[in-house]
Formats: structure tokens, sequence, C-alpha cells
């Protein structure tokens, strides 16, 4: 079904109510071949923006350099990019050095939001800069576009990577891309193709795993690539130390000395983490035996709230014994599977040390969206208009970071292409197919200006899902004909 609402925020955080309940629906169709229902819903939500960076003295042309003087290179940019991590559920909460090395001394933006919560869509949002509506992918399917044929002869043609290529930028992706990506033989063009924009390419086939992953691997700008299959060996076959060691690699690569390329790059490091199956590393299992998921007020809802949401959330019993235990199983393994990733955050910051190069580079660490444990009777999943399932995580680092900054601007994935595009080209015209904004204005912001207040970049979004049901009404179960017809 397709799920769409406008939200018209309210800005200040104390407007909040942050159990979202105050829903109407602004339009909710269930659409099929035969039959489309239509109900409204409005809802007040704090706004968390995914990709902003307000820095310390630090942007690509810095504010406090005045005419005539000579200006820094063009920084290198890292994009880190979890699936399915949450920010309000305590998904941030145990990962000390993403506190040490990006919280404590980067920006965390308080109101980062992603258009739509689930995985492909969000993801193609990231990359284009664009709404659903406009020509990227709709769900994870290939018939819904995720990775299909429109999406690779437009929109992936467009994206920051292309845009940042062209500029002079090396490139480099590791990790998951889009679900429905890749195949699995090598026969087939299709299955080894290389998106365009990437020098370096070492793409995750299909969706997040842990292990038997099938990577398409490119050294040479997609003109060569070949497939390479794992099995289930730790540590060699443990797919998020794979994609951080490709990571690590890169930058090793584009720093050698002995490299006479010395224009800046721009990697993303794309983590199945904390997705499921969940599965840590071996040294992380049991890490958080006994971690129970937050019991928020909207957890397992009562009845009398259920019967005021829409009809599809009326429709959910409320969680049993065990659904409980497998919600708090999930929330303990994800924590555990995230040490991982909260070990290579470590690893790439002292790279980035070690080569010189961290005074001069832009790190942004977010997700494609967020989860849901409990919260309305939703066991575990995202998809839903929800803050836990909308809200990300995002922190941004520069090199000249020394303190924490908190930011209530109001940032969307689709913001996170245009702001590269305005960074890699340093150009603040804005592609007219990317229907986001920039926000590297907020670049030039100096320290003490935290604007605890109303958000000054935007003050509405809009959301959207489109699920994979079936006919006749665009639903895994179709609800039933209130006027008596099939």
């Amino acid at each position: 079904f397709l799920l769409t609402s406008y939200l018209n925020s309210s800005i200040h955080s104390s407007s909040i109510n942050s159990q979202v309940e105050s829903i109407k629906m602004v339009s909710v169709g269930l659409a099929a071949a035969a039959t489309a229902t239509t109900f409204a819903m409005r809802y007040t939500l704090l706004l968390i923006t995914a990709l902003a960076l307000v820095t310390d003295h630090y942007s690509v042309v810095d504010a406090s350099v005045s005419k005539g003087e000579t200006t820094r290179k063009p920084p290198n940019i890292l994009v880190l990019l979890t699936d399915d991590q949450d920010i309000l559920l305590g998904g941030m909460d145990r990962m000390p050095n993403l506190r040490r090395y990006m919280i404590d001394r980067g920006v965390t933006f308080s109101n980062a939001y992603v258009h739509t919560p689930i995985c492909c869509p969000s993801r193609s949002s990231i990359l284009s800069g664009r709404y659903l509506h406009n020509g990227i992918t709709k769900n994870n399917s290939v018939s819904g576009n995720c990775n299909g044929r429109q999406w690779q002869q437009d929109a992936e043609k467009k994206t920051f990577a292309v845009y940042a290529q062209q500029a002079g930028y090396r490139t480099s992706y590791a990790g998951k891309y889009l679900n429905a990506y890749g195949c699995q033989s090598s026969d087939n063009p299709e299955c080894t193709r290389v998106p365009p924009g990437w020098d370096k390419w070492y793409g995750l086939v299909g969706n997040s795993r842990y292990y038997n992953a099938t990577i398409v691997v490119s050294d040479d700008n997609g003109q060569t690539s070949k497939l390479v299959k794992h099995g289930n060996a730790y540590p060699s076959d443990y797919l998020p130390d794979m994609l951080c060691d490709r990571t690590l690699a890169m930058i090793r690569e584009f720093t050698s000395s002995t490299t006479e390329d010395d224009n800046p790059f721009l990697i993303v490091n794309a983590w199945p983490t904390p997705h499921g199956p969940f599965t840590p590393a071996p040294w992380a299992e049991h890490a958080f035996d006994g971690a129970k998921a937050p019991r928020t007020p909207n957890w397992n809802a009562s009845s009398k709230s259920m019967q005021q949401k829409h009809w599809l959330l009326r429709q959910l019993m409320p969680i049993d014994n065990n659904t409980e235990k497998l919600i708090d199983i999930t929330f303990e393994h994800r924590l555990e599977a995230l040490l991982s990733v909260d070990s290579h955050v470590g690893k790439i910051f002292e790279l980035l040390e070690e080569k010189e190069e961290l005074d001069n580079t832009i790190i942004i660490y977010t997700s494609d969206h967020g989860y849901q444990l409990g919260q309305h009777r939703l066991a575990i999943d995202k998809r839903h208009l929800y803050e836990h399932d909308i809200k990300v995580p995002f922190i941004a680092f520069s090199g000249m970071s020394k303190q924490a900054l908190s930011r209530q601007d109001i940032v969307l994935n689709i913001d996170i292409a245009p702001t590269i595009y305005e960074l890699t080209t340093g150009s603040s015209k804005i592609p007219e197919t990317m229907d986001g904004s920039s926000f590297a204005s907020l670049l030039y912001a100096r320290r003490g200006n935290d604007n605890h207040g109303e958000s000054t970049f935007r003050d509405d979004f809009l959301i959207s899902y489109h699920g994979e049901g079936f006919p006749p009404c665009g639903m895994a179960q179709c609800p039933l004909d209130p006027h008596g017809g099939s």
C-alpha cells in the first residue's frame, strides 16, 4: 500500500509529542487494481535530520578566509552508513568509539529524518537526493524499481558519486547498495554491473547478511568486475569486517605517498549492521546478555490507544510472552552486532590521523532509517511513519572539530546528495533533479551558535511508504468491504 503523509512540523522541541499519538492521515492510499481507500492523517513530529555539519573554523571555503587569500583544498568526504540503526531506542548508547571520535568532537543533529523508512527507497534517496515519487525506488523489489531499469537509466546516472567523480574526486563504495542489486551468475553481465561514479567498487549482492556474502568487485571504474563468493568462517568471511578492511585499504591507497593523484576522495562504507539476522562477531557475543528493549510509554500500547489508530494498526494483537522474548533477544543482538561497527569507527579515525588526512576530512555517520521494538504493538521492523522508524542518528565530524555541538536544524536523507554535490563541485546551483536542499551553508556556522530554538533550514517534509502487497488492494490481506462487496 502507499502511505504518504505531509508533515507540518512544530519546530520547538518542547511542543513535540514524542510518542506521535496525535496522528491524522493526510493520505493513505490502499492502492490496487479494484479498490482504493483513502483516509487522512496529520501529525506533529520532532524532525531529526540526516546529514548536516557545523564545524569549528572549517569549511570547504572557510568563512574566515578573506578575498585574495588561498583556501584549503576541497575536503575528503567519508560517509559511514548503517542499516536499521535507531536513535530513540538505545541504538547509539553503547558505542564508546563513536562517542569518543564523533559525538564528543563533532556535530550531532538531533532532528534527522528519512523520507521513507525502508531500505532500498531510502538508500536511493540518499544517493540521488530525490523523493521516491520522482522516478526512484518505491520498495525493495525490482518491480518497485529497486535496481530496476528506470533507476539504472535515470537517477543512478545522477547520484552524488557521479558528480564528485566528474569534479575530480576519487571514489570508493564498500557494502550494501540496493536490496535487489546484483545476482549470482558470473556469466550474466547484469550480475557484475558496477554503478556509474565509482572508481573502486565492493558491492554486496542482495540484502544485508553477515556471512556467505557475494561481492561484486571492481578497481577500474567498472571497466572490469568479478563476483567473489565468501563462506562462513570468522574473521575472513564476516561481512562487517570485510567492509571495514576494504575501506581502510582504499584510504591507504588514496593517501599513499607513491600515488601521483593528490585529488580528494569520497568513500562510502555501508555496513549491513544492525539489520537482521543481527549476527554479532564471536568476540561480541553475550556482551549484553539480558539486555531488554526500552519499555517506552507506547510499548505494547493499550487497546484504547490502538483503537485511535488507522485500520492497519488496529489489527494488531497485544504483545504476548513469546513476542516479548523475541523483541528482547533482537535488541540484545543488535547492540552486540554494533560493537563491530564501533570498533571500525575507531580504526578509520586512527588511520586518517596516521595519514595526516583527518584535518581535511568530513565524516558523516547516519542510518538509512530507524527501527521499532514493540512500540504501538509493532514487534521488530520499520516501514511506519512513527518517529522510531523515521528518525535516524546523524553525527558529522570535520578535522577542525574540537568539541561536541548539537543543532536542531531539520535535515533529511534527500539533502545528503545536494550537500555533497555542493561540497565536491564548489557549485551552489543544485541539479534540478534533486528534491533535497544543500545545507553546506551550515558548515560556516561557528561554535557557540548552537541553535537550541527553531530550525532555519526547513519546517516541513514528506514521508512516504509504498509497500509490496498483492491485488486487489495492494496489501498482504485485504480488509472487508464496508459495503458488503467482495
